[in-house]
């Protein structure tokens, strides 16, 4: 017999509104259904793994129930239903009905009484039963019939909790869930407990003595006076508690199993509903479901395509077209006579899609296994290839198989000429990583002539840009998974090497033709857009660049390092120590958890904020805390220590290239939305630059040879001359041309001094405020970073607009032109989209309000570093130059410069970043230093 699945209706409605909440997705006539598609991959899921006789979805209704009456301050703090899930939740409600399952809610009962109830009825007739909710509650109803999926961190993922479990996850078992509960309260219904009582106190109070009841009748045993003394103060509240958190289950409904039977789908009232709001792949889904076939039926009886559902880029989905469906001819060449014929076929092309197979994800360390070509839809040449030659090292899979290919050496001599052709141009995704490979075997890829997902991150930055997704946005096609060639299981998947050549070659040549159609399909819609020369001026020129930049690499002095290391290791030692004496007692100073009962329970610190696990540690609180309490500070100082030190300090002498002795990270062009560059492995972004422990890191990024220095060459206060030409503002722009300090001069502006006389408090509010501005920072944030009163913080604002009023015409301009374009654009005319600037939910709106207002600046910064890049880089090759452009952090590049070039380097890159994108009425400013590491030139 199958189970009887309850599902806590809102418990799952407010995880999938949060879970695609950024998305703002919206049906074609511009209503929110976010949520709605989640909620439907998320019950389809639920059906397709579990196939049910029998479900019921429950839901809350807006009545007050008994514990309001009991407590009136029951969920009180709650913020207001957001306004955006309120139309999705009738939407919700009228997808249940069409897909057969039953729905209950009750005027006056909460959905926990109604599953509590049910589960009573139903367990006592012996059904099994599972309830899907993430409210631990719910714990209180495990028995040897009733256990509950408690939705993991990924949608369609699950736990089971049996009374096992439950004791594990909860440190007691269902039975006694309701006492702990009592006592520590429920953050999310607000719940009181005990005040200063948390589960570390509870859960052992509950063990020894059995019941809240047993435990104020032997109080006197209660050893910790502390603890007595607490329990004493709220005993009301407790007992208050214990009767809100109880579930009861005698709600006088008629829980017949016959009325949760599943009725047939309504399929076509589905896809009308799905069509209406633009739920593609949901829509052939249910098609599939109303056509009966036997593949349908058999994935019910197999109880399993979870992790299959659809996803906001309705990733592989039933209904897509698949190789089998295409007319389609791939070559595998694997012999001279195949590779002569290939060249010949090839021959007069004008366009190739180019696509690597490797041993690993390690551009700078993996190995060819072959070479995929296409200069024609439909078809693909897969040269495999053998480079047993070739220190494998670096491969993600270390043992394989021999198979034998063509030499790698000869098939390089043979397709070289036509991958370096100046007349043919080169396509394909995510061109960068195969450029660097086929550079480290002497081969320099040009032209780039198109990138399918960098034409992706043009078109609308916020979409995902894997060739998956694009095949089925712009191809409506699935592509063979590559989980079919090496397996899907991490550790255990092997390498392309060991894979028949024959099912390689359909795999390769497939991504290359995709590749190719792809760029056939985008080229035209970047035109239409007015973003193809975007496209090509910047992101599609910054391709070699960044190749060459991640096959420099830099050097590293792991002697210093390892100095370092010791150094942060003692040092967190000794803060370790500070903070245990300010606690009383040792604990894991690393564990949330821990440290959270020593700052609420045991110190009794205020606590502003809680999660639903508990009171929250992050660096907000123990910043906030750290103005009264030293313990907060020393603990906002440890974690950056053991940050660094497990970030820096120990990782980068692991990543150190053994054939060039250097540091490669990469960097990536389709992870910021603004247009920034990010970098990984190791990323370089983030090493602060003003504590003195990044300081200390940034000094072992030295030259690898002693006849050159790092030179460093960084815009001046580049966003703010951004923003400054942007809005014309009069103040902004002779700031900046008297060459004056600007948060010096602003500062004698917002408190009307002479700029000689501002103070560094002063100078402290006026940068704060510029940078507070420029982000789209409020009163309330701008109250934070300062440290002042929000009223304070709002005549700060209110007063900078007056001085500026350019800078706020500059505001309300940009907000005003996204709402009606619903997108913000940077001076060369990237876009960014902001689907929810025009959101009934406040904070969703206010939320695109900001990013937009800073997307221009941030991204015309992005634009211009980028072709700054490029004239160097350029420039440099022109020049002759030996030196190595090897980083791009922020609104920096930094150099490894020959002696002999210094000079001549700092020239060429203090004219082509300020030449790069000059901006009206404003200069733009280049500052250049050198020194024996990156510290000493920055």
């Amino acid at each position: 017999m199958r189970p009887l699945i309850l599902i806590d209706g809102m418990s799952l409605v407010f995880r999938a509104y949060h879970a695609l909440l950024r998305t703002g997705m919206q049906s074609p006539s511009g209503e929110p259904t976010f949520a709605v598609f989640a909620f439907t991959n998320i019950l389809t899921s639920l059906l397709d793994k579990h196939n049910p006789d029998a479900i019921a979805v429950i839901f809350d209704t807006p009545e007050p129930t008994f514990r309001h009456i009991l407590y009136d301050q029951y969920k009180a703090h709650r913020d207001a239903f957001p306004e955006d899930l309120v139309p999705q939740l009738q939407r919700i409600k009228q997808l249940i009905g069409l897909m057969g399952l039953e729905m209950v809610e009750m005027p006056g009962f909460e959905a926990d009484d109604i599953v509590g109830t049910i589960c009573r009825r139903e367990s006592d007739d012996g059904h099994e039963i599972l309830c899907v909710t993430s409210d631990k509650d719910y714990f209180q109803l495990v028995n040897d019939k009733v256990k509950i999926l408690r939705p993991g961190k990924d949608v369609g993922q699950y736990d089971v909790m049996d009374a096992t479990s439950v004791k594990t996850k909860f440190g007691v078992g269902p039975e006694h869930v309701i006492d702990v509960l009592a006592l520590i309260g429920d953050s999310s219904d607000n719940v009181p407990g005990v005040k200063g009582v948390g589960e570390k106190t509870a859960i052992p109070l509950i063990e020894q003595f059995g019941t809240l009841e047993n435990l104020y009748e032997h109080l006197d045993d209660v050893e910790r006076v502390s603890v007595r003394t607490k329990l004493e103060e709220h005993r009301d509240m407790a007992f208050l508690s214990k009767t809100l958190v109880t579930i009861h289950t005698d709600v006088p409904i008629d829980a017949k199993r016959i009325a949760l039977v599943r009725r047939p789908m309504d399929i076509t009232a589905l896809d009308s509903f799905c069509e209406e709001l633009g739920f593609h792949t949901l829509r052939r889904k249910f098609a599939k479901y109303g056509q009966g076939n036997d593949e349908v039926t058999q994935l019910q009886n197999d109880g399993g395509t979870e992790g299959r559902s659809d996803t906001v880029t309705e990733g592989r989905s039933d209904g897509l077209k698949k190789l089998s469906d295409v007319e389609h001819s791939y070559v595998l060449v694997d012999t001279p006579g195949g590779l002569s014929d290939m060249m010949n076929e090839l021959k007069g092309a004008t366009l190739l899609s180019v696509d690597l197979e490797t041993t690993g994800l390690d551009a700078m360390r993996c190995a060819i296994v072959g070479i995929a070509l296409s200069a024609a839809e439909g078809t693909g040449y897969y040269i495999d290839v053998d480079d047993s030659a070739i220190d494998n090292a670096g491969s993600l899979f270390a043992d394989h198989t021999e198979r034998h290919g063509l030499p790698l050496a000869d098939v390089l001599t043979v397709v070289k000429p036509m991958l370096t052709d100046p007349s043919v141009g080169k396509c394909g995704q995510n061109l960068k990583y195969d450029m660097l490979i086929l550079k480290r075997y002497g081969v320099d890829v040009a032209p780039v002539a198109f990138d399918t997902m960098l034409a992706s991150y043009v078109l609308d930055p916020d979409k995902l840009h894997n060739l998956d997704a694009l095949s089925e946005r712009w191809l409506h096609y699935a592509p063979i998974s590559i989980t079919t060639l090496i397996g899907e299981k991490k550790g255990q998947q092997k390498s392309m090497r060991d894979v028949d050549a024959a099912r390689v070659a359909e795999y390769a040549a497939e991504d290359a033709d995709l590749a190719l159609k792809l760029t056939n399909l985008m080229r035209p819609e970047l035109e239409k857009e007015g973003l193809l020369d975007f496209a090509q001026k910047v992101e599609f020129a910054s391709i070699p660049v960044l190749v060459t930049m991640e096959n420099n690499g830099i050097c590293i002095d792991t002697k210093a390092l390892g100095g370092l290391g010791e150094f942060m290791r003692s040092e967190a030692v000794r803060l370790e120590a500070e903070i245990w004496k300010e606690a009383g007692r040792e604990f894991t100073v690393g564990s949330p958890k821990q440290l959270a009962e020593v700052l609420f329970e045991d110190l009794m610190l205020p606590s502003s904020k809680k999660t639903k696990t508990g009171y929250s540690t992050d660096s907000s609180v123990l910043t906030e805390l750290a103005e009264s309490y030293p313990i907060a500070q020393m603990v906002l100082d440890y974690r950056q220590v053991e940050k660094l030190r497990s970030t820096y300090v120990e990782s980068l002498p692991r990543l150190i290239n053994p054939t060039t002795g250097r540091v490669h990270t990469t960097f990536n062009q389709t992870v910021a939305a603004t247009g920034r560059l990010s970098s990984t492995d190791p990323n370089l972004q983030n090493i602060p630059v003003r504590t003195e422990l990044g300081q200390q890191i940034r000094k072992a990024f030295v030259p690898q040879h002693a006849d050159h220095v790092i030179l460093s060459a960084d815009y001046s206060q580049i966003e703010l001359r951004i923003m400054a030409s942007f809005s014309k503002d009069p103040n902004l722009i002779a700031a900046f041309a008297s060459g004056a300090d600007i948060h010096s001069a602003t500062a004698a502006i917002l408190f009307d001094v002479p700029i000689d006389a501002v103070s560094g408090d002063q100078r402290r509010v006026a940068k704060t405020v510029n940078f507070g501005i420029m982000y789209g920072q409020g009163a309330f944030g701008l109250s934070q970073g300062l440290g002042i009163p929000r009223a304070e913080a709002q005549q700060i604002i209110e007063n900078y607009f007056v001085k500026y009023a350019g800078i706020k015409n500059y505001i309300d301009e940009t907000v005003a032109v996204t709402r009606e374009r619903g997108y913000a654009s940077t001076l060369l005319g990237r876009r960014r989209y902001f689907p929810t600037i025009n959101a009934s939910n406040r904070g969703l709106r206010t939320a695109a309000e900001r990013a937009a207002i800073n997307m221009p600046i941030q991204g015309t910064a992005a634009d211009m570093i980028k072709l700054a890049m490029i004239r160097v880089h350029q420039r440099m090759q022109r020049e002759g130059l030996r030196s190595l452009l090897m980083l791009q952090v922020h609104d920096e590049l930094v150099f490894e410069a020959h002696v002999s070039e210094i000079e001549a380097l700092t020239k060429v890159a203090k004219e082509e970043m300020e030449q790069a994108l000059p901006l009206e009425n404003v200069p733009v400013i280049v500052e250049t230093g050198k020194g024996a590491s990156w510290y000493e030139a920055h």
